[in-house]
C-alpha cells in the first residue's frame, strides 16, 4: 500500500510540474553601475505557467533584505542589512527600488521565486552583479619635466587623476597615439578612495617629431561612466621659427617714407633758390 501511494504521490507531482512548471526566472538592475547614494531598481521577470505565487525573496549575497508573500499582511516585508534602503512605495511582486546605495551593497544580487504548488514547492534564482562607485570630482592633471624637446631627449611625465572608487585607469598618448609607461602606476589612498598616477619616460626619436608638434594626452577612465582627458601642446626646439617678413617690410616702408621726405625737401630748396 505504501508503495502505491508514493508511486501515486510521485505521478501526481509529475504532472504538477507538466502544469504548474516556473520559468525564465530572470533579474536585471538599473543601473548595474551606480554612482555612491544614488538609486538603482532591480527587476525580477518570471513565468509562472498558471501557478500560483508562493514567494518572492530579494537577496544581496547570503543576506535577505525584502521578500513578497502575496498571502502574508502585509504583502511586503524587509529584513534590515546595513546599506540598504527599501523604498516601498516603488516596490511589488516583480521590483525593489534601492536608494541611497552604499559601497557595500557592490557584489551579487539575487531574486528567488517559489509558486505554490502543493504538495510540492517549484523554486528558481537568478543572480546579477552590481557595482558602486565614486568618480573623480575633476579631470586629470599632466606635468612634465624639460622643455623645449629635440630628438634623443627623453620625455618625462606624470598623469595624476583625483580619487576615487574604484581608482581611475590612465593612459597616455602622444600625438594621438597610446605610448607605453615605464614606471608601473601607482595609488595614494584617500579615505575609502584611491588617487592614480602614471609616470612617462619615453625616448624621442625623429618619429615622433614627424608629425609637427607634441600634443601629449592622459585619458583617465572609471567603469563605463566616466572619461576625462587632459592635453598638453609641449614645447620643441623643431617648432617652426614665426616668419619676420611683416617686420622687414615695416623698417623698408618707413626708411622709403624718410628718403621722401628728404627728396622733397630739397626739391623746396632749389626751387625757393
Amino acid at each position: 500500500m505504501k508503495t502505491l501511494n508514493r508511486l501515486l504521490l510521485l505521478l501526481f507531482s509529475t504532472f504538477l510540474r507538466d502544469v504548474y512548471c516556473l520559468k525564465n526566472v530572470t533579474l536585471t538592475i538599473d543601473p548595474k553601475v551606480v554612482k555612491r547614494h544614488q538609486h538603482s531598481i532591480l527587476r525580477c521577470e518570471y513565468d509562472l505557467e498558471n501557478a500560483p505565487l508562493y514567494s518572492v525573496k530579494w537577496y544581496r549575497g547570503r543576506h535577505e533584505f525584502y521578500r513578497y508573500t502575496p498571502t502574508d499582511v502585509p504583502h511586503m516585508k524587509i529584513f534590515p542589512l546595513a546599506g540598504i534602503t527599501v523604498n516601498l512605495h516603488s516596490s511589488n511582486s516583480t521590483q525593489v527600488l534601492l536608494e541611497n546605495i552604499e559601497f557595500n551593497l557592490s557584489g551579487n544580487f539575487s531574486c528567488e521565486v517559489t509558486t505554490d504548488t502543493e504538495p510540492i514547492l517549484s523554486t528558481a534564482m537568478d543572480t546579477q552583479v552590481m557595482l558602486v562607485v565614486q568618480l573623480p570630482d575633476n579631470p586629470p592633471t599632466i606635468s612634465v619635466g624639460h622643455e623645449p624637446l629635440d630628438i634623443g631627449d627623453t620625455l618625462r611625465a606624470n598623469c595624476s587623476s583625483p580619487p576615487s572608487r574604484p581608482p581611475a585607469i590612465l593612459k597616455f598618448l602622444l600625438n594621438n597615439i597610446a605610448v607605453h609607461r615605464s614606471e608601473p602606476m601607482t595609488r595614494r589612498k584617500q579615505n575609502e578612495y584611491e588617487w592614480s598616477d602614471l609616470m612617462l619616460e619615453l625616448p624621442l626619436s625623429s618619429y615622433h617629431f614627424s608629425q609637427g608638434r607634441l600634443i601629449l594626452s592622459c585619458v583617465a577612465q572609471v567603469t563605463e561612466l566616466y572619461t576625462a582627458n587632459a592635453t598638453l601642446e609641449l614645447e620643441s626646439v623643431r617648432d617652426p621659427v614665426p616668419e619676420r617678413v611683416s617686420a622687414v617690410n615695416s623698417v623698408s616702408s618707413r626708411s622709403s617714407y624718410v628718403i621722401a621726405q628728404l627728396i622733397i625737401f630739397h626739391l623746396l630748396n632749389l626751387i625757393s633758390n
